[in-house]
């Protein structure tokens, strides 16, 4: 909304619930009739008044089955990943897998994405997967590829925000590593339970996992290893919890297999937290210079990275990098290159 904010009236549209809304039903049931208010009825609406916008622009291309109800000269999508529709042709790369529904949304969702006049992507390396799906190999007028902000503000200063009680309680003794997301596998939650065993009893490190909660294995394991104790879950944090967390930890670990973007690499590089990554998909592309890499099975190089940053000037040379690569997802510049790219078309 605010990238258009000074372009004329913006208009936000999103489905609204009307059949999945019927009393009485079970949830199975009103998980699926949801999909006729997604896919036919706000369809329908978007069509009868689709002469009254100048510009649609597509947030988030799971939606991009939309661009039907619009001329292809109004309608500009963004693509944040395709790792889902590379899961539905049965790209194991991807590590994403689908059900048979998936695949025709997928599907549908490809045709979309065709069908609309212009397309952003969050990265070089979604790009590279679109064109690599369609053959198309992209006219410059027609596609850009520009990075997304931060959803939200984040600093270096832990003493900016003020915890619970409760809160104070989950912020775990240091030092310790961090991972922040999802338990996907293609988040790779195992690599860092293994570099934690490669660390070895002897170091003092502790494992933290905010996001989701312990799959069960990692339950096991914290239940029946003699490390299991250094493994901590800080289930869906507070934005004031997370970013006291990424200011304290030694290290965020992000060895995905696959991202479309990748949002903790420049959250941790913002709150000073070097970070240690995969080398995999957009990942290097996102963290840029401020991170330390490695493949996402390779445990030993992200142990001996954890070890590394133990030298205060190494880890001072990679905070400070890390600070210049989030100069590039200024939300300022950001909302102007999109404004560019959108009244160019």
């Amino acid at each position: 909304m605010s990238v258009y904010g000074d372009c004329g009236d913006v208009i936000l549209k999103s489905p609204r619930a009307y059949i999945s809304l019927l009393p009485g039903l079970p949830p199975i049931v009103r998980k699926y009739l949801a999909y006729i208010d997604k896919l036919l009825l706000f369809p329908l609406s978007l069509l009868l008044n689709s002469r009254s916008f100048n510009l649609v622009h597509i947030a988030d291309h799971s939606n991009a089955f939309y661009a039907f109800c619009f001329s292809r000269q109004r309608c500009i999508v963004t693509c944040h990943d395709l790792l889902a529709v590379r899961g539905a042709m049965g790209d194991s790369a991807a590590s994403c897998e689908s059900s048979p529904i998936g695949i025709l949304l997928q599907r549908l969702i490809m045709a979309g994405l065709r069908r609309a006049d212009a397309v952003v992507f969050d990265s070089q390396a979604t790009f590279y997967d679109y064109q690599r799906l369609t053959g198309i190999a992209g006219d410059s007028k027609q596609y850009a590829v520009i990075p997304i902000p931060l959803n939200a503000p984040f600093t270096p200063d832990h003493q900016a925000f003020r915890l619970s009680s409760a809160e104070k309680g989950q912020v775990p003794e240091l030092p310790y590593l961090l991972m922040v997301g999802s338990a996907l596998p293609r988040k790779n939650r195992a690599l860092a339970i293994k570099v934690l065993i490669a660390l070895g009893a002897d170091s003092h490190y502790r494992l933290v996992f905010a996001g989701a909660p312990l799959t069960e294995s990692e339950q096991a394991f914290q239940r029946t290893h003699t490390l299991g104790s250094r493994l901590i879950s800080v289930s869906r944090p507070s934005h004031a919890l997370l970013n006291i967390l990424y200011c304290q930890a030694h290290a965020l670990l992000f060895p995905s297999f696959s991202e479309g973007f990748g949002w903790p690499l420049v959250e941790a590089q913002t709150c000073c937290c070097p970070v240690i990554a995969s080398t995999t998909t957009s990942i290097p592309e996102v963290a840029g210079d401020g991170a330390l890499y490695a493949e996402p099975t390779d445990v030993d190089t992200f142990a001996a990275h954890v070890l590394a940053l133990e030298c205060p000037n190494e880890r001072e040379r990679l905070i400070r990098l890390g600070l210049t690569n989030t100069q590039r997802y200024d939300p300022v510049l950001i909302g102007e290159a999109y404004r560019s790219f959108a009244y160019q078309q």
